[in-house]
């Protein structure tokens, strides 16, 4: 009986020797991590995975240590080998390639070191980009930081796409930038900092004190950049302008000299903003929607010039011309525009627009109208000149020019070296201060450079060499200030360039805060004091025509039968009538509905005026405006 357990024992082992000794035993072995030990039991390898080839080799030498065994000669017996009911259990053995240790030894494809090291393949451009940004990891980021971060940014920005694929730190400038971000909004928690508008080191000592700008409404002041001012354009009149569109106007207007023979330098073009909504009106009879003014524009732009602006010679004097300076008023009639079809020629005549295209194209025709007509044109050049430089120039503490046109050095990378201001030290895009920019504007708004010492160098002798002025006395073109004498040099300086519909200053100027030149209301930017310099020659305001023709009898007629309309309105009689609810006010507003006013019976050519409903409605309206203001008084 114990011979024939040990005879079976030993065929079952012999058979074992045979598997294991085979080409797929061995790759078992190997894939598995399995040995057979010396009693004939299968024990998984621990941790020799990584050096499979010796373990086919020791398995088979336990297996010949049974040899001795007397009983040796039941090898015959070994003929079991055709069972393959015995060879199921090497089959049963992939239950350890759940233990997929050697897949799960991924180290070759987890070390991406080889793609992080590009080193050597990286240009000096690359390694330098790398270099800055490494130096910003880390850091506890304040304002302070800015320059440091802003040529990093700067650096990264001017490599090719391919080379910025090498910058393997990227992130940590991005996150730099945020913490830059939230420091400089913490810095600027205070709008009114005294340091955040002021311009150079020179002391005031003015004992007078300008009047305070007051204003009614306050509004949130414009953005720096041009980008603004066309968006609102776009958005609000659907309207674009090229940047060349000044010289366009200026076009016209030359040729328009050249062929009337007119050779006078001072003839002034004061209704371009009616040509425009002509223009414009004309091109919404057409079924446009959308309007850009640019080159192509110049033809009917120039035939409607011609309609608008007849040479007017002095019947006294021919020898003293002027432009005719026809008004919208003038177009309506003319051309019987029926009241429902006036909307789209009042729009682009209200003082939004005026402002915004005035400000986009920096052209004088359209800062004259935005202005008005009382305006002298030495002023209107100071403004046009600073218009000149919206959403073009940054701020940079310290900086001057005295270049007529635009300065070359402008944008180049410079080092603040004036002292007291947070940017002191720091290297930026060289531009103006708000003294230096208002300084440039006098110069160029005369092209003379002269100008410099008349309006002053700094806010200090800014202040000094204008004198007071009160708020009703101010003008167009006079400096605004932020704080009295008292303030020394930390004040900030603009130049007023309009009103707003309400009455509103308006001022442009260059601001750190904005970063760059910009318009907007004066009183919102902190500006309170107005200071009148002594260089402007304001009787020098040329009038508007010097006679009359058929056409300008017109546009007076017009206007007298508006005047007329309003002043009986305001007068007791209808004042007493509108305020009783009698039904006398309709019978002299009748009165008048029908009228025809005309010129003197010696004058040929004049047409009949007959006032129709929207003057009768226009009176109205001003009438209760009148007593609207009259009842709050």
């Amino acid at each position: 009986m114990k011979n024939k357990y040990l005879n079976k024992f030993l065929c079952i082992t012999t058979l074992s020797a045979m598997v294991l000794s085979s080409p797929a035993g061995v790759m078992a072995a190997e894939e598995t991590g399995v040995v057979v030990s010396n009693e004939g039991e299968a024990v998984s390898e621990p941790a020799e995975t990584e050096t499979p080839e010796p373990e086919p080799t020791a398995a088979p030498e336990p297996i010949e240590t049974p040899a001795p065994e007397p009983t040796a000669a039941p090898e015959p017996t070994a003929t079991p080998e055709p069972q393959p009911t015995a060879t199921p259990e090497p089959t049963a053995t992939p239950e350890p390639t759940a233990t997929p240790e050697p897949t799960a030894t991924p180290e070759p494809t987890a070390t991406p070191e080889p793609t992080a090291t590009p080193k050597p393949d990286n240009s000096e451009a690359v390694q330098a980009v790398i270099d800055k940004i490494a130096s910003l990891a880390g850091k506890d980021i304040t304002v302070k930081d800015k320059a440091q971060i802003q040529e990093a940014r700067a650096a990264y920005d001017a490599l090719s796409d391919t080379d910025k694929a090498k910058v393997t730190n990227y992130a940590i400038l991005t996150a730099a930038e945020k913490k830059l971000s939230a420091a400089e909004n913490k810095d600027k928690k205070d709008t009114d900092d005294k340091k955040d508008d002021i311009t150079d080191g020179n002391n005031a000592s003015a004992s007078q004190i300008g009047s305070p700008v007051y204003v009614t409404n306050m509004v949130s002041n414009l953005h720096a950049g041009k980008d603004f001012y066309l968006d609102s354009l776009k958005n609000n009149y659907n309207l674009t302008f090229s940047d060349d569109f000044a010289s366009v106007m200026d076009q016209i207007e030359k040729e328009y000299k050249e062929s009337n023979k007119v050779t006078e330098d001072t003839l002034l073009v004061r209704n371009w903003q009616d040509i425009l909504a002509v223009y414009i009106y004309e091109q919404t009879q057409k079924g446009a929607s959308s309007f850009t003014m640019d080159a192509s524009c110049k033809d009917e732009l120039a035939k409607i010039f011609t309609d608008m602006n007849p040479i007017v010679r002095d019947k006294q004097d021919i020898t003293k011309v002027s432009y005719g300076n026809r008004k919208i008023n003038y177009y309506i009639k003319k051309n019987n525009i029926a009241k429902e079809d006036r909307t789209v020629l009042k729009k682009y005549v209200e003082t939004d627009c005026k402002l915004l295209c005035a400000v986009v194209t920096a052209s004088k025709g359209f800062v004259r109208e935005s202005v008005g007509d009382n305006v002298s044109e030495d002023r209107v050049d100071v403004i046009a000149a600073a218009y000149s430089l919206v959403g073009k120039v940054g701020y940079f503490w310290g900086g001057k020019s005295t270049v007529i046109g635009n300065d070359p050095s402008w944008g180049n990378v410079e080092k603040v070296s004036a002292e007291g201001s947070r940017s002191s030290g720091t290297l930026r895009a060289y531009g103006l201060d708000c003294s230096g920019f208002v300084t440039w504007a006098v110069i160029n708004g005369y092209q003379d450079q002269g100008m410099q010492e008349v309006v002053g160098d700094g806010t200090s002798d800014q202040w000094e060499k204008a004198s007071v002025v009160s708020e009703a006395d101010a003008q167009p073109g006079d400096l605004v200030f932020q704080r009295g004498p008292e303030s020394g040099s930390d004040n900030h300086v603009g130049i007023l360039c309009g009103k707003t519909d309400s009455g509103d200053w308006i001022a442009v100027h260059c601001s750190s805060s904005k970063n760059g030149v910009t318009v907007g209301e004066a009183y919102s930017a902190s500006f309170r004091y107005i200071r009148q310099p002594s260089f402007y020659d304001d009787t020098a305001v040329e009038e508007t025509t010097v006679g009359n023709t058929d056409d300008e009898i017109l546009d007076e007629t017009v206007e007298t039968a508006n005047t007329v309309l309003t002043d009986i309105v305001k007068s007791s009689a209808l004042k007493d009538a509108l305020a009783s609810g009698s039904d006398s006010s309709g019978d002299i507003l009748s009165d008048f509905k029908n009228t025809a006013l005309q010129e003197d019976e010696e004058e040929e050519n004049v047409e009949t005026l007959t006032l129709d409903q929207e003057d009768i409605d226009d009176a109205v309206d001003t009438y209760d405006e009148v007593e609207t203001l009259e009842l709050e008084n």
